[in-house]
């Protein structure tokens, strides 16, 4: 005997397949990349008014990384970098970040 396939059970495989598809998509927009680097941003205190200093890391993919590299490299960027940073600054504070910073635009 054979079986005819009626039209309600085409329409359940074709919704079945249809929703399978979509879900793909949604997970597939939901992916999280990896990081290009990391932000390293030094909030300052000085004469010039310069407020905050940040550099971009490439080479570091997690914040970890970068809170364990920060006095190094902060006491780097005062040391190579004083036509940027005034010699009188202070660092206030300093934090990671894997997102830019606001610019205030």
């Amino acid at each position: 005997m054979r079986r005819i396939p009626n039209d309600y059970s085409k329409m359940t495989i074709n919704i079945a397949v249809l929703l399978g598809v979509l879900g793909l998509l949604v997970l597939s927009g939901c992916s999280q990349e990896k990081p290009n680097g990391v932000f390293l941003i030094v909030n300052l205190e000085n004469s010039e008014n310069i407020k905050q200093y940040t550099v971009f890391n490439p080479y570091d993919s997690s914040v970890a990384l970068c809170n364990s590299s920060a006095k190094q490299a902060i006491a780097q960027l005062l040391a190579s970098v004083p036509a940027v940073i005034p010699k009188d600054s202070r660092i206030m504070s300093w934090r990671c970040s894997l997102t830019a910073p606001d610019t205030g635009r």
